[in-house]
């Protein structure tokens, strides 16, 4: 069922979409910091521009590509073929959720593979921290896991236009919950949780306390370590479980779901 849902994507924009920005995505990113100078924040910085752009564009993306994949079936005889599918219906659902979020995971690893392999052509002979970066790029993921089942329900309820206006507007909020602002409520806005969750890797870089002026500060370490611990426990077990729930609600509407109404 998996290959049957990447085959129907075959000659539409959602495959370009998936096969291209994994790839130019990170080499903009390279041609940005190529004028950064090699010192002692030089990682720090990458990782920063990086992943807080992926942070904001991560829920914007998937309401398009959950909105592209879905306008699909209705053009296929206004989802005639999704409801008539001799398939159980949890199967057709799940597939549909399963090939999105593994496609996410594909392109997201790529895409740090890409912009990792670049940093250590621009910079020969550097010690790149491989596994901070990974880490990031894992909780980037998860944290977009609930927008997924989300945007599916109101992909196949409503359409493309409502899923990309959410994906908009929330994207915009989130931006904004990765200020001061957020920092008692985020863990309760799923678009907030890309952003914050790949801040708690950050940290580990050696010369992060260095880096944010803070050597002098008495007990230092233990606070920051404290403070990512904080910040993990406070967001992961959400996204997680939130993923597990919308899952289970999405499957459960889509077995009764009768199909869109045509002046929908």
């Amino acid at each position: 069922m998996l290959q049957a849902e990447w085959m129907k994507t075959k000659r539409t924009a959602f495959r370009y979409i998936v096969l291209i920005t994994p790839i130019i995505f990170p080499i903009f990113i390279l041609m940005y910091i190529s004028s950064y100078k090699m010192d002692y924040s030089w990682q720090i910085r990458v990782y920063d521009i990086y992943f807080q752009t992926l942070g904001v564009a991560l829920p914007m993306m998937a309401s398009i590509l959950t909105g592209l994949n879905i306008m699909g079936e209705e053009s296929a005889g206004n989802f005639r073929g999704l409801i008539t599918e001799p398939m159980e219906r949890y199967k057709i659902y799940l597939s549909k959720l399963t090939m999105l979020v593994i496609i996410t995971i594909v392109d997201m690893f790529i895409s740090t593979g890409i912009l990792l392999l670049g940093m250590k052509v621009i910079y020969n002979g550097t010690n790149i921290s491989y596994g901070i970066f990974l880490s990031g790029t894992l909780f980037t993921i998860i944290g977009s896991l609930f927008l997924y089942g989300f945007y599916l329900i109101v992909s196949i309820a409503f359409g493309i236009g409502p899923t990309i206006a959410i994906g908009v507007g929330g994207g915009v909020w989130g931006v904004l919950l990765q200020t001061g602002l957020g920092d008692r409520i985020w863990q309760f806005v799923p678009w907030a949780w890309s952003g914050r969750l790949e801040s708690i890797p950050y940290v580990k870089f050696a010369d992060f306390i260095k880096f944010k002026g803070l050597e002098n500060t008495q007990n230092i370490k233990i606070s920051m370590s404290n403070l990512a611990a904080t910040e993990f426990n406070k967001g992961m077990p959400i996204a997680l479980i939130s993923f597990v729930i919308i899952t289970i609600l999405g499957v459960l509407w889509f077995e009764k779901w009768e199909g869109r109404k045509t002046h929908d």
